[in-house]
């Protein structure tokens, strides 16, 4: 006759590896979810998307018109949340990140966040007063922008240096 202590030990062992083998505990990700379907999404969000924005805010962005506005703000909405969904691919897989690094990453992923945000009150109509008196979001909306674009020209820096030495 097995001890109950004997019985106890096995129980908890097999508790143990039930908890431990639980799909549910384990990161899931989409089976479309690869390296390089994840490298050909950031590069995408660094040459073409922010060429994309780079003419939105710098040539055709107009406070008046909000649908501009509404589509810049899913346009980024959508790019972080792919972004996002790479970077956890990437950390679970290969233990790499979707940009140089995790804080570049966080750093670039704030970046899109703050620039969302300022979008989004331009959108909800809070005022930005010039010396003049005049609302004017531009220079706001402009300063984040130009600070999400340095840290992704930083990062395609740091790719095409990396390409060049492979």
């Amino acid at each position: 006759m097995k001890s109950p202590i004997s019985v106890f030990l096995r129980a908890t062992g097999l508790l143990c590896l039930l908890i431990a083998s639980n799909p549910s505990s384990a990161n899931t990700h989409p089976s479309y979810l690869t390296e390089k379907y994840c490298n050909s999404v950031v590069e995408q969000f660094v040459d073409s998307g922010m060429r994309s924005l780079d003419k939105y805010i710098n040539e055709h962005f107009n406070p008046e018109y909000k649908g501009g506005i509404r589509n810049t703000i899913r346009f980024l909405e959508q790019r972080l949340a792919w972004l996002n969904e790479c970077n956890d691919y990437l950390t679970d897989t290969a233990q790499t990140y979707v940009f140089h690094s995790e804080d570049d990453t966080q750093t670039i992923f704030k970046a899109i966040n703050e620039l969302t945000r300022e979008l989004q009150h331009v959108r909800a109509g809070v005022e930005y007063r010039d010396d003049a008196g005049n609302n004017n979001p531009a220079p706001y909306v402009k300063r984040r922008y130009e600070t999400l674009a340095q840290l992704v020209d930083q990062h395609h820096t740091r790719m095409l240096m990396q390409k060049q030495f492979q």
